[in-house]
């Protein structure tokens, strides 16, 4: 049996245990953990519909049928549905037998307006969020899973170093962001989100967009990258200055948020709290100062999403367990001035946990000015 066809049976198993009707999954990565394909669809409905008991059924777009037929979990039943006919008559017939009073697990990213459908089509069933049944299925990772993902951590790590000394006076946040792409590709891999590359001020914007902002000689530099591999993600941030900084306090920002970040990886283990990950990192940044400028949770879940869980954040008490993997990024923002973020995915371990990247440098890395 396949590990796709073993997934879909462990969650029939925890379905059935619940008195629950099934789970529809939109063509996201939930879908792809299944069934190891997706599709976005666009407007068009693209649905994996799981039951209880019984037989998956792709319901998709006539002209997706055929992927669906060869994804790698074999799944023998599929419906490609007519762009004149619509969908709704083949969801009635697919669901027909899910009846009384269990929930239906309705994917967190499918379009509002096929949900509301679905909920128009049944009014007799109750739908609920999907994300956590499938998080709790998600969250430790496989062997397999974490070759995958040590991979993709080490491509991405070359890549940073690559473009990192290519840098030069005048290139724009959007060159730097096309080296960036280009080294990914040259690696036979796919970048995992858009590159973001922040120059000087533009530092102090943790969601910047990269764009036409020139490097100059004492700029602070915020590299923030990822890529695939076997469909697994990395995700690093490596902050550097261009030449010497122009700001008279990026080392001992710098200083702080290595310390944040590295008592964070300290705290982070088995039955340690995701809360108590995030209060490592914010008490070090707290104590120097900066608690108002820490604008962000410490770190995210990753695997086959960029963000999945677990949250490393303030209130989420759930125990981390072996195989998880997940961000660790603290970061300080100094508005109209610059910022500093230092990012590694770890695991978990029996006794600790293990970055999957290089470490970040402990004194800011400066990039000699050309």
């Amino acid at each position: 049996m396949s590990d796709y066809l073993q997934r879909i049976g462990r969650l029939q198993e925890r379905l059935k245990a619940e008195r629950d009707h099934g789970v529809v999954l939109a063509g996201t990565d939930q879908m792809r953990y299944l069934t190891g394909w997706r599709e976005g669809g666009h407007e068009r409905f693209v649905g994996l519909l799981v039951p209880a008991s019984g037989d998956p059924t792709f319901l998709v777009p006539a002209m997706n049928a055929e992927q669906a037929r060869t994804t790698p979990a074999g799944i023998s039943q599929v419906v490609g549905w007519d762009d004149s006919a619509g969908w709704h008559d083949a969801a009635r017939r697919i669901m027909a037998s899910w009846q009384g009073e269990g929930a239906v697990f309705v994917d967190d990213e499918m379009h509002a307006v096929h949900l509301l459908s679905l909920q128009s089509l049944f009014p007799q069933l109750r739908f609920v969020p999907a994300g956590a049944l499938m998080a709790r299925m998600r969250e430790v990772k496989t062997s397999e899973e974490l070759v995958a993902m040590e991979r993709a951590a080490r491509l991405i790590d070359e890549v940073y170093e690559d473009v990192a000394e290519q840098l030069v006076a005048g290139i724009t946040e959007s060159q730097a962001a096309d080296l960036i792409l280009g080294a990914i590709s040259l690696r036979g891999s796919r970048p995992s989100f858009s590159p973001l590359v922040c120059f000087g001020e533009n530092a102090a914007q943790p969601h910047h967009h990269t764009g036409d902002r020139r490097l100059k000689c004492g700029d602070v530099v915020i590299i923030d990258i990822g890529c695939v591999a076997n469909g697994y993600a990395s995700d690093i941030t490596r902050t550097i200055a261009y030449g010497e900084p122009g700001d008279a306090d990026v080392r001992a920002i710098y200083a702080i948020v290595f310390q944040a970040h590295m008592a964070a990886r300290e705290m982070a283990g088995p039955g340690v709290s995701g809360e108590a990950v995030d209060n490592a990192a914010r008490g070090v940044i707290g104590t120097a100062g900066y608690a108002e400028q820490f604008l962000h949770r410490t770190g995210h879940g990753i695997g086959l999403s960029v963000h999945e869980p677990p949250n490393i954040v303030q209130g989420n008490r759930d125990p981390l367990k072996p195989g998880m993997c997940f961000s660790i990024e603290p970061g300080i923002y100094l508005s109209g001035r610059f910022g500093v973020r230092i990012e590694n995915i770890v695991t978990v371990t029996d006794g600790g946990v293990r970055s999957l990247n290089r470490e970040p440098d402990a004194v800011i890395r400066v990039i000699p000015a050309r």
